[in-house]
């Protein structure tokens, strides 16, 4: 079975180098919705083999982002708020260099193991992984129902989350690869899941599974 993480579509605030993270959040930008459809086209060739579910966060530019996904291939969404973006707290909207570094430095933490260190006025990233990894057992629980073997899950989520995801499920993404290589918009991640164990705590994806790519890109490709 496969796992794949896409980061949304171009939004004003990213455009910006702003922190948008509450609820509903901005839509997809013209760009973002051109990136949206180029998602569904390229999927089969360049990403997975069609979707068995898709699960995401419920903020707008999730939504626009899998609209094209999930109609091209017949399905109806999980809105999750589990998988929400990591609440930027104390500098939300904030912008500019110092204010992307606040944000970055507790997640950065995260990914280094460190899952107890909080965001400034927001989660811990054990809290975050709390809340978004019963999201990712679900949409594969969802995906072996399909196909017991073959099942595709996806999640359509955020990049700061989706850093803290990869790092924390793969055995074989480092934390200064997704420190240092930003998931750019509508990339992906995959991941393998493995058909014959079951998991039966949250805690137990810790490490478990094997990715493939990251932003697109065979893992190996990133140094």
């Amino acid at each position: 079975m496969t796992l794949v993480l896409v980061r949304h579509g171009q939004t004003p605030a990213n455009r910006l180098g702003a922190l948008d993270t509450i609820r509903p959040g901005l839509p997809l930008t013209p760009k973002g919705q051109e990136q949206a459809r180029a998602l569904a086209n390229r999927w089969e060739r360049e990403i997975a083999a069609p979707p068995s579910a898709i699960a995401l966060s419920g903020l707008t530019r999730t939504k626009m982002t899998a609209a094209p996904l999930a109609q091209r291939y017949g399905l109806t969404p999980l809105i999750r708020p589990g998988v929400r973006e990591i609440r930027s707290g104390d500098i939300e909207m904030n912008r500019g260099i110092v204010s992307g570094e606040h944000y970055v430095e507790p997640i950065a933490r995260w990914c280094r193991g460190e899952l107890d260190v909080r965001m400034p006025g927001g989660e811990t990233g054990r809290e975050v992984l709390a809340r978004a990894y019963p999201v990712i057992l679900e949409v594969m629980e969802h995906a072996r129902r399909v196909d017991p073997r073959e099942g595709v899950g996806v999640v359509v989520a955020h990049g700061a989350l989706l850093r803290l995801l990869a790092s924390s499920l793969a055995h074989n993404i480092s934390a200064e690869v997704v420190i240092r290589h930003f998931m750019e918009n509508t990339k992906t991640v995959v991941l393998q899941w493995p058909v014959d164990r079951v998991f039966s705590h949250p805690d137990d994806l810790l490490g478990s599974l094997t990715a493939l790519t990251w932003n697109d890109a065979p893992v190996e490709a990133w140094d």
